[in-house]
């Protein structure tokens, strides 16, 4: 039978869900303690208290358990709107510095006003969150493919959801360099 490892606290902290009740308390042991106390108290059958808070802590939290003969592994880090537009990111910056062709840039004052433009577009979203060594390296990316320029307004630019790059670069490109994704607001530079 599995049972929890005590020195691993599962996900929540030490807790039972009886009925409708959550137990919670400090250890493995006061848990067991307090369920007793609780089925004795509201005149519920006591049972086997230890193979029923085994069997919740297991069922739910395998890994957190001995004697659990298959564990389902899934992702600790499910992918969010976030990381999957820091990965996108990523990707264009490594297409457009990869690609050997050379890049043709605009002038700060274009670059400028379309910061402008991005600054108060629902679709630019700040992606520098998560994963720190991800976002560094996309930082130094980034970076290189506007050649380290900004202006007043760029350097608040986050990414864009719908063209999956970076903002704060993008501006500073041709618009020849740019594939036109479907679903651009109406007021994008990139429309104009």
């Amino acid at each position: 039978m599995a049972k929890p490892i005590i020195g691993m606290i599962p996900p929540g902290g030490w807790h039972y869900i009886d009925g409708d009740a959550r137990i919670n308390a400090d250890s493995y042991s006061d848990l067991v303690r307090l369920v007793e106390h609780y089925r004795a108290e509201n005149s519920l059958p006591v049972g086997d208290v230890e193979g029923d808070i085994s069997a919740y802590i297991c069922g739910n939290w395998p890994n957190f358990c001995h004697g659990v003969e298959s564990v389902t592994v899934t992702s600790v880090n499910a992918p969010t709107q976030l990381s999957q537009l820091l990965d996108d990111i990523q990707v264009w910056a490594k297409n457009i510095l990869q690609s050997g062709k050379p890049v043709n840039y605009v002038t700060d004052e274009l670059a400028e006003q379309r910061a402008r433009v991005c600054r108060s577009c629902p679709k630019n979203k700040n992606w520098q969150g998560g994963c720190s060594s991800c976002i560094a390296t996309a930082r130094r990316m980034t970076a290189s493919v506007r050649q380290g320029r900004d202006t007043v307004s760029s350097a608040v630019l986050g990414g864009c959801l719908v063209q999956r790059h970076d903002n704060r670069a993008a501006i500073f490109l041709d618009r020849d360099e740019h594939v036109k994704a479907p679903g651009l607001p109406y007021d994008c530079w990139l429309n104009i």
